[in-house]
């Protein structure tokens, strides 16, 4: 199998030459080389039934779907470079290689029968006999799963129970299923891959394979880990998706972002997530946004964790502290907490009532801003 399409985003398919070929013209060759792509790589099938879409919204005219992908430059270029493709099928031109449009080249100029032509024959080619729109919040869990059964036979876990539910995956992964919640996978899960897709909320327990990362696709948002403990929450008619890590680390990204090729920048880059810090997806606006959790908790494999224990200790001492035993970066200045005494002895206090104490005791306040703790202070008095 050609890796070329290993990395390929939804304009990147739409821009390629077989899948054009494909899409207007399919023949059991090409037939055969994309459902190996598909049941190698099929965490792409979303993607590359996305870049159908978008073929079939640039021919039918719908600009308002199609612009949110390609300027209006380059959709001049795809339709021409799709009319070339046709009358190459149709034997009216010699198999030539496809040139861009010269920049004052528009694609209307061409015949109204012509384009006709090539809608008719795009829709008729792809299915497509009538326009299906981007994918709605509700739809996309379920416009993933349908899209890998067409080349993977797929694996499907409802808990239909009011108990949250253990299930292992094939490589004794586990995942504990909350109630009206589901989670997928194909037949090539720990062969070509270990990627699984969820809808509703689920915490994972993922076994160490550094040479199999570990995907979990829930609805906009991919999580990459190759070991760890973590919680996605991704219903679909939900507002945003949650991901909180429990323990070791991942990395969190938007799926299907615009790539206009293998160098290109996605919209934003992917998120980090260590213990005791998540992530909110804004569905709606398409960000990010990056926390501590609501309770952070001692991280579990810390050997001696600090007692929490002073008297007329330094404050940048017990920040410190809070590193060892939270995970957490504390940001400071330490020339102005340098003088900065208190004394405390603290038990079962969570981590924001640690930090109040601590803080007006010595003159100071905190924020936490992108799951860190700000200290800002004036500096105490020798």
């Amino acid at each position: 199998m050609d890796n070329t399409y290993e990395h390929f985003g939804t304009v990147d398919f739409v821009t390629d030459d077989r899948f054009l070929q494909h899409q207007l013209a399919p023949s059991a060759d090409s037939a055969a080389f994309w459902e190996a792509y598909l049941r190698i790589y099929p965490h792409k099938n979303p993607e590359w039934q996305q870049a159908a879409e978008l073929l079939n919204a640039v021919l039918i005219g719908l600009t308002s779907y199609s612009r949110t992908y390609l300027s209006e430059e380059e959709e001049a270029r795809l339709l021409d470079r799709i009319l070339r493709t046709t009358e190459a099928h149709d034997g009216t031109h010699t198999h030539a290689p496809v040139k861009p449009l010269r920049p004052d080249t528009v694609w209307y100029r061409r015949s109204a029968s012509a384009v006709a032509a090539v809608v008719a024959l795009a829709v008729i080619a792809t299915g497509y006999l009538i326009w299906r729109p981007q994918n709605t919040p509700k739809a996309y869990y379920a416009e993933t799963i349908s899209a890998l059964e067409n080349t993977s036979k797929v694996t499907r876990h409802t808990n239909k129970s009011a108990e949250p539910e253990l299930y292992y995956l094939p490589d004794s992964s586990s995942v504990m299923l909350a109630p009206h919640s589901e989670v997928s996978f194909t037949s090539a899960y720990n062969q070509d891959n270990r990627s699984v897709y969820l809808s509703g909320k689920a915490t994972l327990d993922v076994l160490p394979n550094a040479g199999k990362p570990f995907y979990v696709y829930a609805n906009e948002v991919v999580t990459k880990v190759l070991g760890t403990k973590f919680e996605v929450v991704a219903f679909d008619d939900g507002s945003d998706v949650t991901v909180k890590v429990l323990n070791g680390k991942v990395t969190v990204y938007q799926n299907n972002v615009r790539n206009n090729g293998a160098n290109a920048a996605p919209k934003q880059s992917a998120v980090l997530l260590l213990p005791n810090q998540l992530v909110v997806f804004d569905r709606k606006a398409e960000l990010f946004d990056k926390r501590l959790v609501e309770n952070p908790v001692s991280l579990p494999g810390v050997k001696s964790l600090p007692r929490f224990e002073y008297e007329d200790g330094y404050a940048v001492r017990f920040f410190e502290d809070i590193k060892k035993a939270y995970g957490v970066n504390v940001v400071y200045n330490p020339e102005l907490l340098e003088n900065c005494q208190f004394s405390a002895s603290f038990s079962d206090e969570s981590l924001p009532e640690k930090l109040d104490v601590v803080c007006k005791t010595i003159g100071a306040s905190y924020e936490i801003i992108d799951a860190q703790v700000v200290i800002t202070t004036t500096g105490c008095k020798p």
